[in-house]
Formats: structure tokens, sequence, C-alpha cells
């Protein structure tokens, strides 16, 4: 009886994951040895400034590949974009998919777990830096003092916007709006800065500016983590006193911490 009930969730769970698309499906672009570079662990990124197209790496039909299309267009500012694979967890495989929707939407609203999310930084010479020094949710966009816990859902509703406190490496202490969009197994997180964003006390990103995406797609193979960052009305290059700083690796490398936050949350689970 045991053993019968093993092959049928294994067969259930088996139906769920070929429901999903499969890589090859979300990139009909990709060769077979990308598709098993992506699989090994490849990372695959797209610069405007550099004159690379977003939509080559965007994962087809999903909304990732609709914010691709219109970072592609853009004239005034620049994009910069990102996309991975992981591997689903066995954790994860053991829910029942009612439970992975509650699941992937929490885990994607825990905004405090940032605090002391590490990146790559260009300026501490390509080692290891604290990216968020702090990070939070807040209920006034007004008032950073108006701290509160992550939200927890027991339903997935088809959109939810919060806001968030996070006090930035580089870019000093800032606070963003958030908006999630889940439509049937994609999961899109945006990112607006509500504040404009300082480096060494200058402005260089003007209120409402950035636009920074992390994508979560499930597949038949594991996650598919598509990010994108758009930043209007702002060259690529800026220079403060006398340092001149490349904003496109700026917000590359932090859609890459982004990415690596999310995977490193749902292994630990």
């Amino acid at each position: 009886m045991r053993r019968l009930t093993i092959i049928v969730t294994l067969l259930a769970v088996c139906a769920v994951l070929c429901a999903a698309p499969s890589l090859s499906t979300l990139f009909p672009s990709f060769t077979e040895e990308q598709i098993q570079s992506l699989k090994e662990g490849t990372v695959f990124e797209a610069i405007t400034s550099d004159g690379q197209r977003i939509s080559s790496i965007a994962p087809r039909s999903s909304q990732g590949m609709s914010l691709a299309v219109k970072a592609d267009r853009m004239y005034d500012g620049f994009s910069v974009s990102s996309v991975k694979f992981i591997p689903y967890p066995e954790s994860f495989i053991n829910l029942p998919q009612s439970e992975r929707e509650v699941y992937l939407f929490n885990l994607l609203r825990r905004i405090s777990t940032q605090k002391g999310l590490m990146y790559i930084s260009h300026l501490a010479g390509e080692k290891p830096t604290v990216l968020f020094k702090d990070a939070y949710m807040i209920s006034n966009p007004d008032k950073t003092s108006s701290k509160i816990p992550d939200p927890v859902s027991t339903e997935v509703p088809s959109s939810y916007n919060c806001y968030a406190f996070q006090k930035d490496n580089r870019f000093g202490s800032n606070v963003y709006s958030l908006k999630y969009t889940i439509k049937e197994g994609d999961f899109l997180m945006e990112i607006n800065n509500y504040t404009a964003m300082k480096y060494m006390g200058f402005s260089c990103v003007d209120k409402g500016a950035l636009h920074m995406y992390l994508e979560v797609l499930e597949t038949e193979e594991g996650f598919v983590l598509f990010t994108n960052a758009m930043i209007f009305g702002r060259e690529p290059e800026v220079t403060v006193l006398f340092i001149t700083v490349d904003l496109p690796s700026a917000f590359l490398r932090r859609t890459t911490a982004l990415a690596n936050w999310f995977e490193e949350q749902v292994n630990a689970q």
C-alpha cells in the first residue's frame, strides 16, 4: 500500500511538471549546447548600451519577454538583463501544486532576508561585499520607521503591491515600491525607486527612473530566473568626484544578487 502511494505521488508530480514548459520551448533560439550550458549553471547576460538585445535571452511568451521588447526599444536610457536556471530542490518537488504557488509568493516577499545580501563589488576589487546593510517592508513609503513584518499569505492573488526600505552599500538609503504579478506559474516582481538614488551624496538615478524585475518561471526541469533593470533618462556612465560609475555594470551586479538571493532562499528550505 505504501509503495502504491509513493507511485501515485510521483505520477502526480510528474503530471504537474510536464504541464510546465520545457527550457527548449522557452528559449527556441538557443542551441542544444546553450540549453545544456544553461542547465549547468551558465548565466546569460545582455546589455543594451553594448548593442545587445534583451529579447535574445528572455523566456518566450512570458511577462519577461514583454519587458524585453520594451527594453530593446528604449532610446533614452539603458537596460541590463540576465537569465539563469536553478534545479528544483526536493522540498519544492514534494509540495502539492497549490502549495507551491503560495510558497513562491511568500518567498518573494521575504524582503527582510535581503539584509546582509552579498554581491561582487567593483570598487572593492571584485570581491564579495555586503549589498544591503538593512532591508524590510514598510507600511508608509514616506516613513522609513513604519517597519512591518514580511507578509505571509495562504492564497495567491493575481497582483500585490507594497513598499520596502533598503540601505544600499553604494546608493544609500532608499524606499522602493514593489509590485507582484502572478500568471500561471509565472511570478514577476517589479521594483521601482520611490526615492531618488544617490551615489556618495550625489543624485544618479531620479525618483521613479529605475525599473528592476525578477521573474521566476516554473519549467519541466526547474526554475528559470529572468532579471531585468531599465534606467530611463540616464547615460550609462556618470562621474562623481572624479570617479566614473558604470551604471549598467552596477545594476547588473544588483540583479545578479537578487537572483542569487532567490536561489539561496529556495535552497534553504
